[in-house]
């Protein structure tokens, strides 16, 4: 969730939300109640579909980050993204930052990222292999 100067993660309980309101749309579409009982994998079949849309989200994160690397106009978002924003810091653990999760997909460090993000098509080579690697399908994640 976004909260003030913060950067955005995706916490698992965010993933397994994301999870369950795809599943929600999946049973709408089918008419299908839950008290029907009928498991998920169950209405994946009949819908001849697999979960898409938090791969989806992840794909569509790792291509905005190149996006935001690229940009010149505004360093904004190069700050946010690099978070070097002053805020005071909560309570508790600290939670994983946005460069955390992105190097945790691309199995690379920031500086990695900084330099081979400024060529677009380096860029989505690594965007693809990182879907590729999760078993994302870009191509059908982004229909």
């Amino acid at each position: 969730m976004l909260y003030g100067c913060e950067t955005w993660t995706m916490r698992k309980a965010d993933e397994l939300q994301i999870e369950a309101a795809e599943m929600c749309f999946f049973r709408r579409l089918l008419r299908v109640s839950w008290k029907d009982r009928r498991t998920n994998g169950n209405v994946l079949a009949e819908m001849g579909t697999g979960r898409t849309l938090l791969s989806l989200v992840k794909e569509r994160r790792l291509k905005y980050i190149g996006h935001a690397e690229r940009n010149k106009k505004n360093d904004l978002m190069k700050t946010i993204f690099e978070g070097k924003t002053e805020a005071k810091r909560g309570r508790g653990r600290p939670s994983l930052s946005y460069v955390d999760q992105v190097s945790k997909a691309t199995g690379l460090k920031l500086q990695s990222i900084s330099q081979k993000s400024q060529d677009r098509v380096i860029w989505r080579g690594i965007v693809k292999s990182s879907c590729a690697a999760a078993n994302i399908n870009p191509d059908d994640a982004a229909r």
